[in-house]
C-alpha cells in the first residue's frame, strides 16, 4: 500500500511533478492550483520554501488531477481514462468489496515527531487559506478523521474539513447523516468528549475509501481500503486516544471534540464543492488538539474544493459512477456507461448509457439512480441516453438531449430529495430552519422504446468502418 510519499515518486517519475519553491501559504497556493484547473495537464504541485517555514515543510496539491495518477492510486490500469476507466473501477467493486482488517504495528513514521502540552502549535506547518472568502486556515481537506463508536466499539474513517483557529484549537465540519456526527452524539450523551484522530496526508488509498459513497454503519473503512489495495493497511496506536491511525500518514492531530454546551467556536465560511460559499459560518463543538505526531519534513496534502472534482479528489466522480454501474447492472441490466459529469461539479449530474429492451426500461434506470446511494447527495439532473451515446462525451449527451426529448414529456421531477447545506440554490431561510430538501429531475434522451427502429437513424458512420478509416489515414489523427 503507497503512501503518500511513494506514490509522489510514481508521478514525479512520469514527469507529473511540479516543485514550486516561494509561493505562499495565504492564497498564492491556491490560486496556482486554480489557474492549472484550466490546463489540459495538470501536474502535480509540491509547495516548498513556503515563506515563514522550513524547507521541507511542504503542501501537495492537484495531487491526483490525473487519469494516470487517479488510476494508480485506486490500483487500476493506469492508461485507461472516461468510461472505460470507470468500468475498471466498477469490474473491481462489483458486488462488494472484500474486506480486509488493517494490521497493527508498534510504531510507524508519523511518529518521528511527537509534541505535546506547550509544544502543540497547528500553525507550526503551512497550514493554507485556500480561498478569498474562507474564513480561515484548513489544515483538513486532504486528511481523515479517525472515531471509535463508544457502544458498538467499530472503528469510523471520514473525510472531513478541519480548520485550524489557534495552536490547539480547529473545528471539524460534520453534516447531518455523517457516521462521525452520530458517533459524536453518543459520547456527548454521556457527558463525555468525544475522542478523534485527524489524520492528515494518509495513505492515497485510506482516503479514497474513507470518502467512499454509501458506507455501512459498523464496517471500518480500514477495511474497505484493505480490500481496494489487496493488501491491509498499517495502522498504529495514537499517543493520546490509543486510537488506531495510519502508520504512515504525514501529520497526525489527537484530542477531543468538546460537547456544544461547552465551548464552540463559529466555522467558515469555505468554498464548497458546489463552487459556492454557500454553507455560510457556523458554531461548531471545539476540537481540542492535545498532541501532534509527524514526520520529519512533512508533507500537507490539499484537496481544497474546485470546479472539477478530478482536480481534488481521488476520483469520486468516477467512484460514484462505478458504484451506481455496478447497482443498475444488478437491478435492471444493459447499462452500457455510467458517468457523472465533471463540469456540473462531484455530484449534479449523471448520464445512464442503456440499451433498451423493453418498455419503461430508461425509466426504471433513472428512478434506480434517483434512490441510489452513489448519487443521493446533491444529484440535481439524471440523464438517460442510447447506447449509441458516449455518456463520459459532453457534446453527444447535449446532443442527445436536444434531438431526442420533448419537455414537456421526457423529464420527470422529484421533490423532497435528500440535500446539502453546500447548495447554493437553497433559499436562505430554508437553510436556518434546517431544511435542505431539494427536488432532482431525470431526463429521458433514450429514443422513445415503442419508436425505436422506426427513429430516424443518425448520420454518424459505423464505428468499424470509422476504425478501418482511421487505422489506413492514422497519420491525419495524431
Amino acid at each position: 500500500m503507497d503512501d503518500l510519499r511513494m506514490f509522489i515518486e510514481k508521478a514525479r517519475s512520469r514527469g507529473e511533478v511540479q516543485v514550486v519553491e516561494g509561493a505562499h501559504w495565504d492564497l498564492e497556493m491556491g490560486q496556482i492550483g486554480e489557474i492549472q484547473e484550466s490546463m489540459p495537464s495538470r501536474p502535480l504541485l509540491l509547495f516548498d520554501k513556503i515563506p515563514g517555514y522550513p524547507p521541507g515543510y511542504r503542501v501537495a496539491l492537484n495531487v491526483f488531477a490525473s487519469p494516470y495518477r487517479t488510476a494508480t492510486a485506486l490500483g487500476l490500469p493506469p492508461d485507461l481514462s472516461g468510461v472505460e476507466l470507470v468500468k475498471a473501477f466498477k469490474s473491481k467493486i462489483a458486488g462488494s468489496i472484500k474486506r480486509i482488517p488493517p494490521v497493527l504495528v508498534e510504531s510507524g513514521p508519523v511518529r518521528e515527531n511527537i509534541l505535546k502540552g506547550a509544544d502543540v502549535d497547528l500553525f507550526k506547518f503551512p497550514v493554507p487559506r485556500w480561498h478569498a472568502l474562507d474564513g480561515g486556515r484548513y489544515i483538513g481537506t486532504g486528511a481523515v478523521c479517525i472515531m471509535r463508536d463508544p457502544e458498538d466499539g467499530w472503528v469510523n474513517v471520514s473525510v472531513y474539513r478541519v480548520q485550524a483557529h489557534s495552536k490547539d484549537k480547529a473545528t471539524i465540519m460534520i453534516m447531518t447523516g455523517h457516521h462521525g456526527r452520530e458517533i459524536q452524539k453518543r459520547y456527548w450523551s454521556k457527558g463525555e468528549p468525544c475522542p478523534v484522530a485527524v489524520a492528515v496526508s494518509p495513505e492515497p488509498i485510506i482516503w479514497a475509501a474513507a470518502a467512499w459513497e454509501g458506507k455501512q454503519w459498523g464496517v471500518s473503512e480500514y477495511d474497505l481500503a484493505g480490500g481496494l489495495a489487496g493488501e491491509p493497511a498499517k495502522v498504529t496506536r495514537g499517543v493520546y486516544t490509543d486510537l488506531p491511525v495510519p502508520a504512515s500518514a504525514e501529520i497526525l492531530l489527537e484530542g477531543e471534540i468538546l460537547p456544544p454546551e461547552v465551548e464552540t467556536i463559529t466555522e467558515g465560511p469555505f468554498g464548497e464543492w458546489a463552487g459556492y460559499y454557500a454553507g455560510g459560518v457556523t458554531p461548531l463543538p471545539v476540537f481540542r488538539v492535545k498532541a501532534i505526531t509527524h514526520r520529519t519534513k512533512p508533507i500537507l496534502q490539499g484537496n481544497p474544493p474546485s470546479i472539477l472534482p478530478s482536480v481534488w479528489t481521488l476520483g469520486r466522480h468516477l467512484q460514484k459512477a462505478a458504484s451506481l454501474w455496478d447497482e443498475l447492472d444488478r437491478e435492471v441490466g444493459n447499462i452500457t456507461g455510467v458517468w457523472v459529469v465533471e463540469e456540473a461539479s462531484i455530484h449534479g449530474m449523471v448520464v445512464i448509457a442503456i440499451k433498451q429492451s423493453y418498455s419503461g426500461h430508461a425509466k426504471h434506470a433513472g428512478l434506480i439512480a434517483a434512490g441510489s446511494s452513489a448519487t443521493r447527495i446533491g444529484c440535481r439532473y439524471i440523464i438517460l441516453v442510447d447506447d449509441d451515446i458516449d455518456p463520459a462525451n459532453i457534446s453527444e449527451v447535449i446532443w442527445a438531449v436536444s434531438t431526442r426529448t420533448d419537455p414537456a414529456t421526457s423529464i420527470d421531477i422529484i421533490r423532497g430529495c435528500y440535500g446539502s447545506a453546500a447548495n447554493p440554490a437553497i433559499p436562505l431561510h430554508y437553510k436556518e430552519i434546517g431544511q435542505f430538501e431539494e427536488s432532482r429531475a431525470i431526463i429521458n434522451a433514450c429514443r422513445p422504446y415503442h419508436l425505436i427502429n422506426k427513429y430516424p437513424p443518425s448520420i454518424r458512420s459505423d464505428a468499424a468502418a470509422l476504425s478501418k478509416v482511421r487505422e489506413k489515414w492514422a497519420h491525419l489523427f495524431r
